[in-house]
């Protein structure tokens, strides 16, 4: 009997469960999902970034630049004197 009574018991709580969620929940959800995606996204291009090699730097002389280019080190860079 115990058995029989149980079940029944089961049987309503999972048919109770069974009720579709209402739609303000499946877009809280939905905004939720979106978040962590971006959340996961940004993580990995940060962590992407942070690993990255960087960039070999290639030194040429002065003498190799056109006349017109002032190297680097000699040009203004727009501070007052």
């Amino acid at each position: 009997m115990a058995h029989i009574m149980a079940t029944s018991f089961l049987g309503q709580v999972a048919s109770h469960e069974l009720v579709p969620p209402d739609p303000d929940k499946i877009e809280q959800y939905g905004h939720l999902i979106i978040q962590a995606l971006v959340a996961i996204v940004t993580i990995w291009a940060t962590v992407r970034k942070a690993l990255q090699k960087p960039e070999t730097v290639v030194k040429i002389p002065a003498e190799a630049l056109p006349g017109d280019v002032v190297p680097a080190d000699n040009a203004r860079r727009g501070d007052a004197d």
